[in-house]
């Protein structure tokens, strides 16, 4: 557990940028959707909505909580085969997107690696691997085309399939509450969630208005980038296999799967930062690249209109 918790803690300090504290300028953090989240905002009515922007956000976390039994993700898990279940907006806007991003990656974005995940148990701490008969039954139960979208209903074709849209919703989140702010009127805002940045309007710490994004190196020091990037709006999302792992006799295992065989990915890269209008797309697409590697993460990424930085293994 000490080592998960040490990667959650890098994950905080994942972006850096030159905004200091200004006048009317409101800040305040929460822990949700299993990750610090922290507000920026300035002008006079920052206060209210930045307090907006959380209510915005709390309301996805509780209809896509894997854990909450009264969630619509966990109403979709318990569902049957061929039985319709009635999905909120918020849940079909995520499910749309990543549905796409499956299609596009060739699978190498999929939310229905929920079984694998819950074989893996990367938040217990270092521990044995899944057994291989184990894996072996949760990919028989693995495939995005196992499920489908249609007028504000889900259908699975398998009953044993289970989503988990914890690689999208925190993107859609951010989105959510950049509008939230957006249509409050402030001047600029920063939502920080680990791995997950959306800046909003110019930073009033530089000149050119620009943000000052610095990228991680994967297992170095906290606060140690390999790179920085310089966004003017826009967001900038980052998965890697330094984000939440274990070991287990010598070996590191990280918890973004490759949904082909149910194990860590092992692309040749260890971060892929995307840079995109969308949190929600650069949610997926970081997932996706990690899988894909850095050329056909590269080709992905333009399709959306994205950028991808990547950090060699």
């Amino acid at each position: 557990m000490k080592r998960f918790l040490a990667a959650a803690l890098a994950v905080l300090m994942l972006c850096g940028c030159t905004l200091q504290g200004k006048p009317n300028e409101y800040s305040d953090t929460r822990f949700l959707m299993d990750t610090v989240c922290t507000i920026r905002a300035g002008g006079g009515e920052a206060q209210a909505a930045v307090t907006a922007a959380f209510e915005r956000i709390e309301e996805i976390a509780a209809a896509v909580d894997y854990y909450s039994d009264t969630s619509e993700v966990s109403a979709i898990n318990r569902a049957k085969a061929g039985e319709a279940v009635s999905i909120g907006r918020d849940v079909e806007e995520i499910l749309a997107a990543a549905l796409d991003i499956s299609e596009k990656s060739n699978g190498a974005f999929d939310i229905t690696v929920a079984p694998l995940k819950d074989l893996w148990r990367f938040s217990d701490g270092s521990h044995e691997p899944p057994e291989q008969e184990n894996l072996d039954a949760a990919l028989a139960h693995v495939g995005y085309k196992k499920i489908s979208l249609a007028d504000g209903t889900v259908t699975k074709s398998d009953s044993e399939i289970k989503i988990d849209l914890g690689g999208a919703a925190k993107g859609y989140a951010a989105d959510c509450a950049a509008e939230v702010l957006r249509r409050a009127g402030v001047p600029y805002a920063l939502i920080d969630r680990g791995g997950n940045i959306y800046a909003l309007g110019k930073n009033p710490s530089r000149s050119d208005g620009g943000w000052l994004i610095g990228l991680q190196k994967p297992f170095g020091q906290t606060g140690e980038y390999f790179k920085t990037v310089t966004i003017s709006e826009g967001a900038v999302v980052t998965s890697g296999t330094y984000q939440r792992f274990f070991e287990w006799n010598g070996a590191l295992y990280h918890h973004i799967l490759d949904p082909k065989n149910g194990c860590p990915a092992n692309s040749g890269i260890s971060s892929a930062s995307i840079i995109s209008d969308s949190a929600l797309l650069a949610d997926c697409l970081s997932t996706a690249c990690m899988v894909l590697g850095r050329e056909r993460g590269e080709s992905l990424a333009a399709e959306y209109g994205a950028e991808l930085i990547c950090a060699e293994n």
